[in-house]
């Protein structure tokens, strides 16, 4: 056996890079510029006769994860030229583009410090190498990956020092606009006059701010930019890049600091024909302030833990993820649904409305997860890890930053509830929310679809009215279970879509005229995760896995806990229910 290394490469921000984004068109942008980034980097390794293990597929520009590791010497400095250069195309094409194009009376020399600054320390960039290891695939990953993280724990990262007035998005950046060429005859020190506190016009750099991205609505369009808005350069970035005009100089860029860049022009060319302003304005947000939108955000369950068990399924493992991202992308680019990345294992997207007065229903998008785990997730072939959605019904009005952040909360509650279920989460205006989280193996059963008021429909006023008076008595308490179940009986009744056979191994004789919900959450079998001996989940329970916080100091079952949270679940059930699945 020969020694072999192992080169693992990461960067950083990703989450945040696409968190602060406007507009779906900038988070489309900005899924797109990390898989490029990573795409540049591969493409970078292979070149210098290295093999990429993971991400499988490299020739597959879209939903490349920021998480590479290579077979073979890399070089640090080969590898951070790469990437280095890649987002200097990117900042380069963007600046130039602007200076060229938008020229009425604007001087831009005093703004190149700012690109500058951007261009430079806009990433944080993690490289590591394992030992020699003696033809152990296995260990070699797993000892690179180890290392990664351990670098990243590490950070030194480099702040941007902005000046004058900030993002309206991100807070934490400088509004990206250059100063009027006639502000600029009186002094050479263009910094020292603008930013002296003493000298400092605040109405009139709004002024300058307004007519600069008024001149770039001009020319992008107002459905690509809107005047009012104050984009720091990262932000203009994401927006720039998903334009015909910025894509054709980025293109040219590419090929003159590249080889090989055929795949990603053409994906990029693909990009700005997606999101042209005459087909993409139905997404871009502008009737926010009518209608109701449906986002959701899932992750596959301990990934890392898989891996790290079985290194030598990392190549299989990330080909599989990334050929299912391709699909489930591809299957879902329908009038009223946009996946904006499936990195693998890791998926954002949207519902929203469409024209012609049609008007996005919450049942509709609560459907369309009613058979995720088995037709979506397990399609073609099962997975060897299951996945934890986060589902949020966000209403009119709602800055999409703040969306995309319950999102993420939704997903991390679906994980922390016991992984392998989705968290259905309705965000009203005034920033409150009502969750409920849900098992998949429940919702595929079909419990939302059983839901029956007395008089035989599917009102769920009834049971979100019955819940109110309740609780305003406080019925609900820990001793007992007997009223939420109760509740159960009668709203989600005996007769559901279960075939005979199955029902008969299921409910007892005795217990026939029972509730078949309600003696499936009686059953405590049925609250907690059971694992095989390998530690892989073979059952998912209503109330996750047997945590601390369900046991008393003697390490028992705590009745009283698990009786609060059964009864929370029930009234969730309802409350939730009312407002996604009312006809």
């Amino acid at each position: 056996m020969t020694n072999q290394i192992y080169t693992a490469i990461a960067f950083a921000p990703v989450q945040g890079f696409i968190e602060k984004s406007r507009k779906l068109r900038d988070l489309y942008g900005s899924s797109y510029l990390l898989s490029y980034l990573s795409w540049v980097i591969c493409n970078d390794a292979e070149s210098k006769r290295c093999e990429v293990i993971s991400p499988a597929s490299p020739n597959v520009t879209q939903g490349m994860p920021n998480q590479i590791i290579i077979k073979g010497d890399y070089k640090e400095k080969d590898a951070e030229a790469a990437f280095n250069t890649a987002w200097k195309c990117v900042t380069h094409a963007c600046q130039e583009w602007i200076e060229k194009e938008i020229n009425d009376g604007w001087e831009y020399k005093f703004w190149k410090r700012d690109w500058g600054a951007w261009t430079n320390y806009a990433w944080e960039f993690f490289w590591v190498q394992s030992d020699l290891v003696e033809g152990d695939l296995g260990k070699g990953i797993n000892d690179v990956r180890q290392r990664l993280n351990e670098k990243k724990r590490s950070r030194a990262w480099t702040g941007i020092n902005w000046q004058g007035e900030s993002s309206t998005l991100s807070g934490a950046d400088g509004i990206a606009y250059p100063k009027r060429s006639f502000d600029c005859n009186e002094c050479d020190d263009r910094e020292e006059k603008a930013y002296n506190p003493k000298k400092y016009n605040y109405q009139a750099e709004k002024a300058i701010v307004k007519k600069f991205f008024q001149d770039l609505s001009d020319k992008l369009g107002e459905n690509f930019i809107d005047p009012d808005e104050e984009l720091s350069i990262p932000e203009l970035i994401k927006r720039l890049i998903t334009h015909e005009l910025i894509t054709d100089k980025l293109q040219e860029s590419l090929r003159n600091n590249f080889s090989n860049v055929d795949i990603l022009v053409e994906q990029l060319k693909k990009l700005s024909e997606d999101l042209s302003p005459r087909s993409f304005k139905y997404l871009s947000r502008q009737d926010e302030e009518k209608y109701w939108t449906c986002w959701f955000q899932g992750d596959g369950d301990k990934a890392g833990d898989y891996l790290k068990k079985y290194p030598e399924k990392t190549t299989e493992f990330s080909k599989m993820m990334r050929e299912w991202g391709k699909d489930f992308q591809n299957q879902n680019k329908s009038p009223f649904c946009r996946v904006i990345y499936a990195g693998g294992d890791d998926f954002l997207g949207v519902f929203y409305d469409v024209k012609e007065g049609r008007i996005l229903k919450s049942n509709y998008c609560v459907n369309q997860f009613s058979k995720f785990k088995s037709e979506i997730w397990n399609k073609s072939e099962k997975k060897p890890i299951t996945a934890s959605v986060g589902f949020v019904w966000a209403a009119p009005g709602i800055p999409q930053r703040d969306v995309l952040q319950h999102c993420r909360e939704a997903e991390k509650s679906a994980k922390n509830k016991g992984r392998d279920r989705i968290a259905f989460r309705v965000l009203f205006n005034n920033g409150n929310h009502l969750e409920w989280v849900c098992p998949w193996e429940l919702l595929e059963s079909g419990l939302l679809a059983s839901y029956c008021d007395r008089e035989g429909k599917q009102n769920w006023t009834h049971i979100y009215n019955d819940v109110a008076v309740l609780e305003s008595r406080h019925a609900f308490n820990k001793e007992s279970t007997e009223i939420a179940l109760g509740l159960l009986e009668i709203y989600f009744p005996t007769q559901v879509s279960i075939d005979k056979k199955d029902r008969e191994t299921q409910v007892s004789k005795n217990t026939e005229l029972k509730s078949y919900w309600r003696h499936l959450v009686e059953q405590q079998d049925s609250w907690w995760n059971i694992y095989d001996l390998n530690e892989k989940l073979i059952k998912t329970g209503i109330l996750g896995d047997r945590k601390n916080s369900y046991k008393d100091d003697a390490e028992e079952i705590d009745s009283l806990k698990v009786n609060k949270a059964l009864n929370h679940w029930i009234i969730n059930l309802a409350k939730v229910g009312f407002h996604l699945c009312q006809q």
